[in-house]
């Protein structure tokens, strides 16, 4: 498989992807925040990579040197990375992503990323994004979402937070992904909680949680 890397076989029941890409639709790194969250809760392993160097201009994002606890350096490139939970029990596991948003080749980065999940037996994703808004970090933060499935729309409709989406303009890689995955058969939900600008990070935590509480009920894992 062209730009990615396994680091085992990949399950073939990993049915829900639940995504968060770094940047643009980051807010406070509310959604990359919540997405670590839960591979922490759920001791997710890493499954698979997609290799940074076709993707990124590495003079903007650039790699970080770490040093390791016997003093040796070691270079972390921009990470794309898919880690799987499975609850052992015969039930359906989870595919979860987190990713710096790529500079280029938008297209090429799709096919390979739904590939992955095609190969692990993806047949919904969930789309985890955060929004900068003028909204107080002392009232509960608002969320905006959407969905293609009907049960999945009923039960957003339930919240209050359905939107039918009407934006135009510029988009992210999370909107491209998800127009090619409904190409292949794939349903998908999102959900972009509102955060304050505080204008130094990190961000109040409360919009990271948000779309976590949100989700609880339909994702199979108790949170």
């Amino acid at each position: 498989m062209d730009h990615v890397g396994f680091d085992r076989e990949p399950p073939a029941n990993l049915t829900t992807l639940v995504m968060a890409f770094g940047g643009w639709i980051d807010a406070g790194q509310a959604a990359t925040g919540a997405l670590r969250h839960l591979v922490r809760d759920l001791s997710a392993a890493r499954l698979a990579w997609i290799d940074p160097e076709q993707f990124f201009v590495l003079t903007q994002e650039r790699p970080e040197v770490r040093l390791k606890a016997d003093g040796e350096r070691t270079i972390q490139w921009p990470r794309s990375e898919f880690c799987a939970w499975q609850p052992g029990d015969g039930r359906d596991g989870l595919l979860l992503f987190s990713g710096v948003e790529p500079h280029q080749k938008w297209r090429t980065y799709t096919t390979a990323f739904l590939d992955v999940a095609e190969r692990c037996g993806v047949k919904r994703i969930v789309s985890i994004g955060a929004l900068l808004a003028g909204a107080p970090h002392t009232r509960p933060v608002r969320v905006t979402g959407r969905c293609t499935e009907p049960a999945w729309r009923s039960l957003l409709e339930a919240w209050g937070i359905y939107r039918r989406p009407s934006y135009e303009g510029p988009t992210g890689i999370s909107t491209v992904v998800l127009d090619a995955a409904e190409r292949r058969g794939m349903s998908q939900s999102g959900g972009d909680p509102s955060t304050v600008d505080l204008c130094c990070p990190p961000a109040p935590p409360q919009p990271g949680h948000v779309p976590l509480r949100r989700r609880h009920q339909r994702l199979p894992h108790p949170m």
